[in-house]
């Protein structure tokens, strides 16, 4: 795959060296959203949520706050509008009687949102390669963050992992466990470390595309189907039935299974 030379490329890259790239249609909507003005950018950029006419995804938006003039009033808009899309997928600080603050999310909230700003402000002086990632899965790298922030709290609170309390929000959830069983890929312990994220992003990353947004949504919590009409669904957002997400989540998770096993140093 090649990147459009109107399209400041990636440099992060893999173990093996080679370089890691955006996905297809994120690199096709950067190419057209830079011919755009500093005003409508800034427009698209508060447009929520996905699906409304002129929404621009996150991995985008990551881009235009990088290559915006460094403290202008137009990457400052951005940001803005970025930060907000990082608050949509941090845990809410109302623990599950809704009432009381957790302690342990506020933390967690603000550990990642201190963390994800520093990288900002240090992208503007020099190029900071671990934003890379959150172009090519802003999802999925939000997530990364908020299991590393949990084991971080945890360790400085001197509290116990107890997985089924109610401040419990790793950003992987029970249910997510439990549907992977004893082998889950997304086991807080390895995400803790630094080869093994590696191995598994590489992983994900040769899902079929539809496999790979199953499994980014299915980690955010996003439910496979509600009876609710107005929440959102993997089912109402890729516009697949039920059952089909069931099973094509089935076929990734055996995937990933298999090939993290294969990866195994």
């Amino acid at each position: 795959m090649s990147q459009d030379q109107g399209v400041r490329p990636l440099r992060r890259c893999r173990l093996d060296g080679t370089p890691y790239y955006r996905r297809e249609h994120v690199q096709a909507e950067l190419e057209a959203l830079l011919k755009l003005s500093a005003q409508e950018l800034q427009e698209r950029a508060g447009v929520w949520p996905k699906g409304r006419a002129g929404f621009v995804s996150s991995e985008a938006l990551v881009h235009l706050v990088r290559v915006a003039t460094p403290r202008s009033r137009h990457q400052e808009r951005l940001v803005a509008a970025l930060m907000q899309r990082l608050e949509r997928r941090l845990p809410k600080p109302a623990a599950a009687d809704g009432q009381t603050v957790s302690r342990s999310r506020t933390l967690i909230r603000d550990r990642v949102r201190d963390d994800f700003v520093d990288l900002l402000l240090g992208d503007r002086d020099a190029y900071d390669d671990r934003l890379d990632y959150y172009e090519i899965s802003f999802d999925n790298a939000v997530a990364r963050d908020r299991v590393d922030a949990k084991r971080q709290v945890n360790i400085e609170e001197n509290r116990s992992q107890e997985l089924g309390s109610d401040e419990d929000d790793s950003g992987i959830s029970l249910q997510v466990e439990e549907a992977l069983g004893p082998d889950n890929p997304f086991d807080p312990d390895r995400l803790d470390e630094k080869a093994y994220r590696q191995r598994l992003e590489a992983a994900i990353d040769a899902l079929p595309p539809l496999q790979q947004e199953i499994v980014h949504m299915w980690t955010q919590d996003i439910p496979i189907w509600s009876g609710d009409p107005d929440v959102l669904t993997i089912s109402k957002a890729l516009g697949k039935a039920e059952k089909t997400i069931r099973t094509h989540r089935d076929k990734a998770f055996a995937f990933l299974r298999t090939r993290l096993t294969r990866l195994e140093p």
